[in-house]
């Protein structure tokens, strides 16, 4: 029996005290998720807000520009195509207007007529923005390009159609401006650090990304993936939580940005927040919490172990050394440690009256110990109890115990037989036990031993035993006498049977002729009779001559016959 342990008290103490707090704890991890997610849908509402700031500015640049396309496009000097005028006016546009890097005047097969930068091919009918105005006459943008002036900068473009007085398309103005104008409108000083905003095209194609990161955020190339499915997929404006291009986990917010509602995006400006800037004051509430629970905690549990040493340890101890008494079949115990008035002292008292109880029985118990081992020991025949999952022997006889010795705890076909390799039917449960694992009964067989070579005659059972699991219960009487007799009286009657198998004999009246004295068989036929009772008997004949019927044939040789008997 396992010693009843201290410490498992002190454990059961601290357990009460962290059982206690545990609902704090709850309250306390429950307020840092909700703040957790508080922060997360603040940022998203942050990000929504900056990306639909960056938007707006975006509308108003394409605003601008298209403003003054339309205004150049109906300038005389414009509509007569007079091109070096046209070529001086984009000049001064640009040198007031930094930001753009070119503007040119195209005719409707793309060729440039007039530039205020010259360009190092003179047809520009393959560019996205001059194709849709040529296409559809109307005010188009482009995507990104590498510009086709001296400098060759990343760039984005614009064209406006110009029309003749009846309306019909002459000539297409384009507008490049500088990537890097996208700066001079957002300022990120007042954002964490590691925020960034970005501006694509509508195939996903980097226009803009401030503050720069070359390496791993290059202009002109494809965002990630993932974030590029997640915005291109979206009807409107949305968040999306994940890591960027650099590696680090952010709050990214989009929105699209169109010539007209509901039409196709030629634009998607981006920002994104660190997720470790969003998450820092939740953090921070939680640790702070968390520091003053631990601290709680700790305190809860000095004073109950302070307080508990003396209610409970002490009183607990003499429990302890009494239940070790009792397992050592000690019950006499010392009658001071019931004098407690609280629950341990009545929980004492209980221990006391069960140690009176039990006292008062452990003699009825080895009295029905000793005259269940009388009632066994007595019999002469193998009395023993098997285990029936692990065929283990937990009880034999004496009368066993001298045929194969102490064998309890030992497999019982390994012991009882030999050479066996596995159980026998007689050691399985399918006699003894029905589908539903209930006794069905006294199932008898008779079997000879292989350790002594006796013969015996076993009464097995399925009983529940004293802790409670179902054994094998089996009275073995030896019937080796009368298998011995058995036997004998087997060959007897085998000797018989055989004898009996070879006797014929003759029954009946057996028809003779009165002269020849041949007999008549089945058939009908006669023949000698000394034929047919070999037949039918198997009786075999030797012919002699009497001592009448050789007077008679041969009296010579009767007669010496008779002188040699007088002789």
């Amino acid at each position: 029996m396992k010693s009843f342990s201290l410490g498992s008290i002190t454990r059961n103490l601290a357990l009460l005290v962290i059982l206690t707090v545990l609902p704090v704890l709850v309250v306390l991890l429950y307020t840092g998720l909700e703040q957790r997610r508080h922060s997360i849908e603040n940022a998203k509402h942050e990000v929504l807000l900056l990306s639909h700031t960056m938007a707006e500015v975006q509308k108003d640049i394409t605003s601008i520009t298209r403003q003054m396309l339309s205004t150049l496009s109906l300038m005389p000097e414009v509509q007569s195509l007079h091109l070096q005028t046209c070529s001086e006016i984009f000049e001064t546009l640009l040198d007031q207007n930094p930001d753009y890097l070119n503007i040119a005047l195209l005719d409707t097969n793309g060729e440039v007529l007039a530039s205020a930068q010259p360009l190092s091919v003179a047809n520009l009918g393959d560019r996205k923005h001059v194709r849709e105005t040529l296409d559809k006459k109307k005010f188009s943008v482009g995507e990104y390009i590498i510009s086709r002036v001296e400098s060759k900068a990343p760039a984005f473009a614009f064209a406006y159609p110009v029309f003749d007085k009846n309306k019909k398309l002459k000539a297409v103005l384009s507008a490049v401006i500088k990537l890097d104008y996208f700066t001079r409108f957002h300022e990120l000083s007042n954002l964490p650090e590691k925020s960034f905003i970005g501006v694509t095209d509508y195939q996903g194609i980097r226009l803009f990304y401030y503050p720069p990161m070359q390496d791993s955020n290059p202009i002109g190339k494809p965002i990630k993936v993932a974030s590029w499915e997640k915005a291109s997929k979206s009807k409107g404006p949305g968040t999306f939580m994940g890591r960027g291009s650099d590696g680090v986990r952010r709050i990214f917010s989009f929105e699209q940005v169109r010539l007209v509602p509901g039409g196709t995006p030629y634009l998607y400006v981006w920002t994104g927040i660190p997720e470790s800037h969003v998450f820092a004051p939740a953090y921070a509430a939680l640790t702070r919490n968390l520091s003053f629970f631990l601290i709680t905690t700790v305190l809860a549990l000095f004073f109950a172990w302070l307080i508990g040493k003396n209610t409970l340890i002490s009183p607990i101890k003499n429990l302890v050394t009494m239940t070790q008494k009792f397992a050592k079949g000690d019950f006499v115990v010392d009658g001071t440690q019931a004098t407690l008035s609280d629950e341990v002292g009545t929980l004492t008292m209980a221990f006391h009256n069960m140690a009176d109880a039990l006292a008062k029985n452990q003699k009825t118990l080895r009295e029905n110990e000793a005259r269940f081992r009388l009632l066994t020991d007595s019999l002469d025949a193998l009395v023993y109890v098997a285990d029936m999952d692990t065929y283990e022997i937990v009880f034999i006889n004496e009368y066993g115990k001298k045929v194969f010795g102490d064998i309890t705890n030992k497999i019982c076909w390994q012991s009882i037989q030999q050479g066996q390799v596995g159980p026998c039917e007689f050691c399985t449960n399918k006699y003894l036990l029905d589908d539903d694992g209930n006794p069905t009964g006294v199932y008898i067989s008779e079997s000879q031993n292989t350790v002594t070579g006796k013969w015996f005659r076993a009464h097995d059972r399925a009983i529940e035993w004293t802790d409670g699991r179902i054994v094998r219960f089996e009275v073995a009487t030896d019937i080796s006498d009368r298998k011995k007799d058995e036997l004998v009286k087997d060959v007897l009657i085998e000797k018989l049977e055989k004898a009996l198998s070879e006797i014929k004999t003759l029954r009946g009246i057996l028809p003779i002729c009165s002269f020849c004295k041949n007999i008549r068989n089945d058939e009908g036929y006669y023949e000698r009779i000394e034929k047919y009772i070999h037949k039918h008997s198997g009786v075999d004949f030797s012919h002699t001559i009497c001592p009448a019927c050789l007077k008679k044939h041969y009296p010579e040789e009767y007669e010496s016959v008779s002188l040699k008997k007088e002789s």
